[in-house]
């Protein structure tokens, strides 16, 4: 899954599920400090999807605003306890 911001000091990831996306602008216009646009790149979905704007990471609260407003449910915050678990998972299988 495609990381558009991993913050080691505050402990998140934010993760894109790119072909999940339906392109909507949702994301970009549910954040409160503006980090996100829309990018050049297409989906299979035939959808732009939402990228980081440069140097624009570390603003990135995770408010999870964006993660609650999107309808597919493309792209979502994982906190570093929830990041354990998961790789717990994988390790296992």
């Amino acid at each position: 899954m495609p990381k558009l911001i991993e913050n080691k000091e505050k402990h998140f990831v934010l993760f894109l599920n790119k072909n999940r996306c339906g392109g909507c602008e949702s994301c970009v216009t549910l954040c409160p400090t503006g980090i996100l646009e829309m990018s050049d790149e297409l989906n299979m979905r035939v959808s732009f999807i939402p990228k980081v704007k440069e140097g624009k990471e570390k603003y990135c609260t995770a408010c999870r605003r964006c993660e609650f407003g999107c309808p597919d449910w493309a792209i979502y915050i994982l906190d570093e306890s929830q990041l354990s678990s998961v790789e717990a998972k994988k390790a296992k299988t």
